[in-house]
């Protein structure tokens, strides 16, 4: 098992280091529309759409590779005075929860992308009006790549409590 929880985390880490590379058509998509619109009064009408888009895609895609570096938010002021057997434990049953609500999710962005493809739905929020399936791909992706981590998360729980149980 050890071997497929290095495959997934290699996923996972791949692709959210590549959803940080976002940043920089963001920063440059914002960079010209301020431009734009302070100085040559020239507003653009794809500026808020492509920025809204890649600050959700970087979030999104970056979900799994956060949980990997274990940086979501905890609440340590009551998981720091147990021990670590009954961390492992707490962290084992929150990721069993979590894993087929992952799988739900993501099942349902599939319909939601298909839907979206086979109607040609666009977003509608600016004149640029994007066609909205490609942003669904992502969002089912990110999660499709959450549930693994969270399975990759199960592994390690199991295998930290039966090293500690010894």
């Amino acid at each position: 098992m050890s071997n497929l929880v290095k495959k997934i985390e290699r996923v996972t880490g791949d692709v959210g280091i590549l959803a940080s590379f976002l940043l920089i058509p963001l920063i440059l998509a914002t960079t010209y529309e301020v431009i734009s619109r302070y100085a040559f009064e020239a507003p653009t009408v794809w500026a808020y759409e492509v920025g809204y888009v890649i600050t959700g895609s970087h979030f999104l895609l970056g979900m799994a590779y956060t949980l990997q570096k274990g940086q979501f938010i905890r609440i340590d002021i009551f998981s720091q005075s147990m021990s670590a057997k009954t961390r492992a434990v707490i962290d084992l049953v929150g990721y069993s929860v979590v894993l087929p609500l992952m799988i739900w999710i993501s099942y349902g962005l599939l319909s939601h992308l298909i839907n979206g493809f086979v109607r040609g739905e666009h977003s509608g929020q600016s004149a640029l009006n994007l066609p909205v399936w490609p942003f669904r791909v992502v969002f089912m992706v990110a999660f499709v790549l959450l549930a693994l981590q969270v399975f990759a998360e199960i592994i390690k729980s199991i295998k930290k409590y039966k090293e500690l149980k010894t």
